[in-house]
């Protein structure tokens, strides 16, 4: 995390090196990224940005935390949609693609996050995953209880299923997300692959 004197710069400042260090740690994964590189984009000394960060590990974190906050103001909002779990999952589907359209380098930072396998955020992605994976299973128990979603799934696979499926889709689309294929996708996993006798 940020040092006093990093909160204290004039904000064109601040704002250049947060720029830079996007722009960087969306193009690399953690352990290729180069703070030195950053540096020299900023026009700074190396020592310069030890006044304002204690290493690269702390640029890092801030520059993933100010990405997840923008992407929470999108993804916040599919909480408020109505009518039940898969409208909830498709409006988050949608949200998580306007984020990836509106903010690319942070949509690339987040996925590098999460996609790094750097030995010294392996805390960092545990306690992540862990979280998302509570938070979706508070989503998931609603739904169980509410009659929407069947109990005897394991929801770790769940989890994973649409966790996957949400990545594949954002990655999917170009300029425009189709909401038809969303809702097809989603009938997928609502409905599953089994064939159904039809009913007489």
């Amino acid at each position: 995390m940020p040092k006093e004197t990093f909160l204290n710069l004039p904000p064109e400042k601040r704002e250049l090196i947060e720029k830079r260090a996007m722009e960087e740690f969306a193009r690399l994964p953690y352990e290729q990224a180069s703070l030195s590189r950053i540096v020299d984009t900023c026009g700074i000394a190396k020592g310069s940005m030890y006044q304002y960060f204690s290493d690269k590990l702390a640029l890092y974190l801030y520059i993933v935390e100010l990405a997840y906050e923008k992407k929470r103001t999108y993804v916040n909002k599919a909480f408020a949609a109505e009518g039940g779990m898969f409208k909830i999952l498709e409006e988050y589907y949608h949200q998580s693609y306007l984020f990836s359209r509106d903010y690319p380098l942070m949509h690339k930072v987040v996925n590098n996050f999460w996609e790094s396998r750097a030995q010294r955020l392996h805390s960092q992605l545990s306690r992540g995953k862990i979280a998302r994976e509570q938070d979706f299973l508070k989503f998931l128990t609603k739904a169980v209880e509410e009659g929407e979603a069947n109990p005897s799934l394991n929801p770790a696979a769940v989890f994973f299923v649409y966790h996957a499926v949400g990545k594949d889709l954002i990655d999917h689309f170009g300029e425009e997300m189709n909401g038809e294929f969303v809702s097809q996708v989603l009938d997928v996993l609502k409905l599953g692959l089994q064939r159904r006798e039809e009913k007489r």
